[in-house]
């Protein structure tokens, strides 16, 4: 009988270990016989020059013939044969080297087989051991019914505590739906008192603006508000910066012109009240400092002729404004006494009337052409290259900067606050005596402060050398004075437009990347801050 025949009665419990293991692996044989081949030749082919080292060609004499044509001819042929056999020989390999290959395939797929018929044979083995042990096999199908009522009862359990799960869950959803239902209870009983408490407020609201209408009825009417007149300042300095960017863009002939300021008698008087030797010479030292002498002197002649404190009304006659004052004094002596305020509103208000006039509108639009062209005529002097535009230049002045300015003069006198234009830079707390010009870190908070030589505006984060008492500069020209509302029962003032000044540093500002930030104390420039008043 064949090894993998059954025999009847044996033990099949060592057929599974039994069970013979596929070499799947390809046969080293077949790699180290291709290898062998090719090191037997390589080896031969070494040996052989071993055994046989290279020797000089023999160098035949000079009575020796030369060889004869044939025998070169046979050499060629012997070579070539022996180069056909090489390749024949290797073909004759290549195709080896296949049959080899398919017959380990085989191989392969007869071990497979083999292991398949191996387990089916310890398949059959084990039925014939169960009909030849009825009782053993018996005894194995009641251990899997066992086994299959224990899972079922398993199942049992894990099911009713499933269903005492759903109960709890089913349970904790009612509890949610009454809290729910109380909530929505409350929400409602919120509702109905938010209600009544908006028609409360909506009662209160209609008390109040009936109260304020009657506190206004009390107030005279048209009060222009500080924000108004701040943002119409603001934009006026803004229109001169734009101005001078926009038409002097070339000033490279101003140097020249600056210099013979003095000696020349054709040089506006204007130019000469307004221009000091030291800006003179700020010209010269910083080329790109020309733009911001010419803001300079249209902010300062702007403020002299049109926003001074002094004025009454720009465009009103001496003879209105005597007669109005002498009103504003006998109002005073009136029984009963009137008060700042009410004397303020009459002026408003007889303002406000005098600016409907359709001659006092004619009259104030002549002074204001007049401001435009002697200004004009002091900055072509500075500029020759503005005269190119002809007449139209000091209209585009007067466009942008004096009508705005004298709106502004305007909404200022309509109202009964009082506005003061600071000119001047006021002393700052840190300046010592004797050192008014000088600025001081802290400053920084204070004023809108720019760089003469770079034209960059300062921050609080600036890089900055910063001295021991906390200066940084000398302050050289108000480009934007300081706007304050006087206030009727102090002396000080609530500061709307914060100054800006051009400053000389003490050594020129670092990149911020890099070196230490200098640092100052800090202080709100919007939070109320008083000022003092400056005769």
């Amino acid at each position: 009988m064949p090894e993998n025949d059954i025999e009847l009665g044996q033990s099949p419990s060592k057929s599974k270990s039994e069970e013979p293991r596929v070499d799947t692996s390809e046969p080293e044989s077949f790699y180290r016989d291709a290898n062998t081949t090719k090191e037997d030749k390589d080896g031969s082919s070494r040996e052989s020059s071993k055994e046989d080292p290279p020797t000089k060609p023999s160098i035949p004499p000079r009575t020796q013939k030369p060889q004869s044509r044939s025998s070169v001819d046979m050499d060629d042929n012997e070579s070539k044969n022996l180069k056909a056999e090489h390749r024949n020989l290797k073909k004759e390999y290549d195709e080896t080297r296949q049959e080899l290959r398919s017959a380990w395939r085989e191989n392969k797929e007869q071990s497979l087989e083999l292991r398949d018929l191996k387990k089916h044979n310890a398949h059959l083995k084990e039925t014939i051991r169960a009909q030849a042990d009825p009782k053993s096999y018996k005894d194995q199908i009641m251990s899997e019914r066992r086994k299959f009522y224990e899972h079922v009862d398993m199942l049992d359990d894990h099911i009713a505590h499933l269903k005492h799960q759903l109960e709890k869950t089913k349970l904790h959803m009612d509890q949610l739906t009454f809290q729910t239902r109380e909530a929505n209870e409350e929400k409602a009983a919120y509702e109905n008192k938010l209600q009544t408490l908006q028609k409360q407020n909506a009662r209160l609201n209609e008390d109040l603006t009936e109260c304020r209408d009657d506190i206004l009825r009390l107030q005279p009417p048209s009060q222009i508000p500080d924000s108004k007149i701040a943002e119409e300042y603001s934009s006026l300095y803004q229109q001169i910066a734009s101005w001078v960017d926009d038409e002097a863009d070339d000033t490279q002939s101003m140097e020249a012109r600056l210099t013979d300021l003095a000696t020349d008698k054709e040089a506006p008087e204007l130019l000469r009240a307004y221009l000091d030797p030291d800006l003179i010479r700020l010209t010269k030292k910083y080329s790109d400092a020309e733009p911001l002498v010419l803001r300079y002197i249209i902010q300062l002649h702007l403020h002299r002729v049109i926003l001074a404190d002094d004025t009454y009304l720009f465009g009103l006659d001496e003879h209105n404004i005597t007669m109005l004052r002498s009103v504003e004094h006998a109002m005073e002596a009136l029984e009963p006494k009137r008060d700042t305020l009410t004397i303020q509103r009459w002026r408003s208000e007889t303002l406000q009337a005098l600016a409907k006039i359709d001659g006092f509108q004619s009259e104030q639009q002549r002074q204001a052409t007049i401001v435009s062209k002697d200004l004009w005529a002091a900055l072509t002097y500075l500029l020759p290259e503005l005269t190119t535009d002809g007449k139209s230049g000091w209209k585009r002045l007067h466009e942008t900067v004096t009508s705005p300015a004298v709106q502004l003069a305007t909404n200022m006198r309509f109202s009964t606050s009082c506005y003061r234009i600071i000119a001047h830079l006021p002393r700052s707390s840190s300046a010592s005596p004797g050192h008014s010009n000088v600025i001081y870190h802290p400053d920084i908070q204070r004023y809108t402060i720019l760089d003469v030589a770079t034209q960059k505006v300062l921050r609080q984060d600036s890089v900055l050398k910063v001295a021991e008492d906390g200066r940084i500069g000398e302050h050289v020209m108000v480009l934007q004075p300081l706007l304050l509302r006087m206030q009727r029962d102090t002396h000080g003032g609530i500061a709307l437009c914060k100054p800006t000044v051009a400053i000389k540093l003490d050594e020129p500002m670092a990149k911020r990347a890099k070196g230490v930030r200098a640092l100052g104390a800090l202080s709100s420039w919007f939070g109320g801050e008083q000022e003092p008043t400056r005769s």
